[in-house]
């Protein structure tokens, strides 16, 4: 979704744009943390989703791969 000027303040935007990449990643984090759960909406596909995947997590634990495996299958493919 793009900001709209109706949505944020034009001189908030930029700010941001202002900061440094890794200041704006520290912004989204603590922006997303200020969020209560009950803040991001959820439909009942995407519960029925994670139910599922989370029951196969629940079943099946060996058959997940660790954020480490992850990321270095990726780097992998890179050229």
């Amino acid at each position: 979704m793009r900001y709209t000027d109706e949505m944020i303040d034009a001189s908030l935007v930029s700010k941001v744009k202002a900061l440094s990449p890794t200041e704006r990643l520290e912004l989204i984090g603590v922006v997303w943390d200020s969020l209560d759960p009950t803040d991001i909406p959820v439909t009942e596909a995407e519960k029925a989703l994670l139910d599922e995947r989370l029951k196969d997590v629940e079943t099946n634990p060996s058959a997940e791969s660790s954020w480490p495996n992850v990321r270095a299958r990726l780097r992998q493919r890179l050229p």
